[in-house]
């Protein structure tokens, strides 16, 4: 296991390992009793849409503040206390749930309070990484980062699912699970013997200001040309093939079984994903980096059209399954590719980067397909994105020597900066 999995070899980076897995299978049960509880609720796609685009909107607004924070602060201790605030307010969504009176408003904000604790958790645990491994283990620390967060989407929906199933009220034992998983994230975190090395004074410790400390990375991602490329193609990636979540509870009513087939979609993404990242995560070679970036980009395409054109609950998992096991690998090697040109004293604002733009755009289409799918339908809004995301990689790819170069390489040229 530590052989093929070489990052696991460093006793610190297994605790923060299971602490992502714990924390990001909260993150995928509150998500799916979210939906599913809006949907049973209004029985309209666009509040589905609303909730979704609460809960993963404070990585946009926030991640330049919480991303600032972890390159001055405590890193470990920032997401301890953002961790026992998704304890607080999952089980204040549970209980409100169970007892009957839980309202549309009380979702969207509570929502909003869950996206704002994973906001705080996931700046500073993506830029402990490399403070926790060899450089030389690194791509394989981000692609087990990736297993934990995309194969968590198995361990939460899939208990979700059996909850929702087996109680009257199972959303509200959902939200109750996510608390669970919250708290036991937080405790590992407590484990980890970790040392930051800060950058910055005392003086400028204490300077709230966020802008110029962002505006500075923001500059420098500009100027890096090889990360101006890869954040550009990963902003359309997830508005274009990640952006489905509001869709689901429709889709899995119109090709029929309900709350069963709206978990089980999630769970073969979950599955389809645990599986391509562990191998991902087996991989030594940057050579294989170029080929999996280019499979995985034009199989996200392919999945979420499967998705949007399926006819029964088999054809709708299947497409999933397609999709998680091809978005995962994508994303995975991104980071990676990001970690290893940022230096230390910016990689937290560098990784709220990541996350502001990968969230950021999955929150606003979500929230526009919502609104759409009510007029149009959530079908063509699965498949005229795939189509075009397919599209503008193709174009992208013609266009850019850079992208040819990494694609055939599996690394950046010399000249990329």
């Amino acid at each position: 296991m530590l052989a093929t999995f070489p990052a696991l070899q460093s006793t610190e980076f297994r605790k923060l390992f299971y602490s992502y897995v714990l924390s990001s299978a909260s993150q995928w049960a509150l998500l799916l009793g979210r939906g599913w509880l809006i949907f049973d609720l209004t029985g309209t796609t666009s509040a589905v849409g609303l909730v979704t685009f609460g809960g993963m909107a404070p990585l946009l607004f926030f991640g330049p503040i919480f991303g600032t924070l972890a390159d001055r602060l405590d890193r470990r201790k920032m997401a301890v206390i953002a961790a026992f605030a998704g304890v607080i307010t999952s089980t204040i969504l549970g209980i409100l749930t169970l007892s009957g009176v839980v309202e549309l408003w009380h979702v969207v904000i509570l929502a909003i309070l869950q996206g704002t604790a994973m906001a705080g958790i996931t700046p500073p645990s993506e830029a402990m990484i490399p403070n926790l491994v060899p450089k030389k283990h690194l791509l394989s620390a981000v692609s087990i980062r990736g297993t934990a967060r995309h194969g968590s989407k198995v361990i939460g929906p899939f208990i979700g699912g059996i909850i929702m199933s087996i109680f009257t009220n199972g959303t509200g034992w959902v939200f109750i699970l996510g608390a669970i998983f919250f708290l036991l994230a937080a405790m590992q975190l407590l484990r980890i013997n970790y040392t930051q090395d800060i950058q910055e004074n005392s003086a400028t410790q204490q300077n709230l200001n966020f802008i110029k400390p962002m505006y500075a990375a923001a500059n420098y991602a500009y100027q890096d040309k090889r990360l101006f490329l890869i954040l550009s193609l990963l902003g359309i990636h997830c508005a274009f093939t990640m952006a489905f979540d509001s869709l689901l509870p429709g889709i899995a009513q119109s090709v029929g079984g309900g709350k069963e087939t709206y978990s089980a979609i999630t769970v073969a993404v979950g599955i389809g994903a645990l599986i391509t990242t562990l191998y991902v995560s087996t991989i030594s070679k940057e050579s294989l980096r170029g080929p999996i970036l280019l499979i995985s980009g034009i199989g996200s395409g392919i999945g979420i059209i499967i998705i949007g054109l399926a006819t029964s609950p088999l054809m709708a998992i299947i497409g999933g399954f397609i999709s998680g096991a091809t978005q995962a690998p994508y994303m995975t090697v991104s980071a990676t590719l990001i970690q290893q040109v940022v230096p230390d004293e910016l990689r937290g604002r560098l990784m709220a980067f990541y996350i502001m733009i990968a969230a950021g755009f999955m929150a606003f289409m979500n929230l526009g397909f919502g609104l759409l799918a009510d007029i149009t339908g959530e079908r063509m809004l699965c498949a005229i994105p795939g189509i075009a995301w397919m599209l503008i990689f193709f174009v992208i790819t013609i266009m850019s020597i850079r992208l040819r170069f990494l694609l055939q390489n599996g690394t950046f040229s010399q000249t990329s900066k």
